[in-house]
């Protein structure tokens, strides 16, 4: 049977947020990515932005860093335009994920119906799209075959 290279486990178990009482499963993967960048250009500022971290820097314009590297500055409200693109573009690539594991088609999904169903505050809705954020960058799985010579 046809399937293609990786198509068996391609797709780890999609995690899900709750907006209204209501389950949607949200992915974070290179579809996503590309259009984050497409759009904000740079993904450092773009993570500020779900988490609302704003750098602090010295008169010369450079960002302040601790003894340990990491980088000083406070925490404000996340970027709102930011956090909505991010909430729209992980819920319509979870369910198109969702619809082809389950062999159905898509269904649409509106971008204001989902931003009219957030009934958490920005800095919690920014934390939960960090956290699937930051699994774009983290090793899909740690057992990877390196070829010793």
């Amino acid at each position: 049977h046809g399937k293609s290279i990786g198509e068996e486990k391609m797709f780890e178990e999609l995690r899900c947020i709750e907006l209204s009482g209501e389950k949607y499963p949200i992915k974070c993967d290179m579809v996503v990515l590309e259009k984050i960048q497409n759009k904000y250009m740079n993904m450092t500022e773009f993570e500020n932005g779900l988490t609302g971290f704003v750098p602090a820097q010295n008169e010369e314009g450079e960002y302040k860093r601790n003894e340990e590297g990491y980088l000083l500055g406070v925490y404000r409200t996340p970027e709102i335009k930011m956090l909505n693109d991010a909430l729209f573009w992980m819920v319509k690539e979870g369910e198109e994920i969702k619809a082809e594991e389950e062999s159905r088609s898509v269904n649409e999904v509106d971008r204001n119906k989902i931003l009219r169903k957030v009934d958490i505050p920005p800095k919690d809705l920014g934390t939960l799209l960090h956290e699937e954020f930051q699994r774009c960058f983290e090793r899909k799985n740690e057992k990877t075959t390196q070829r010793t010579e």
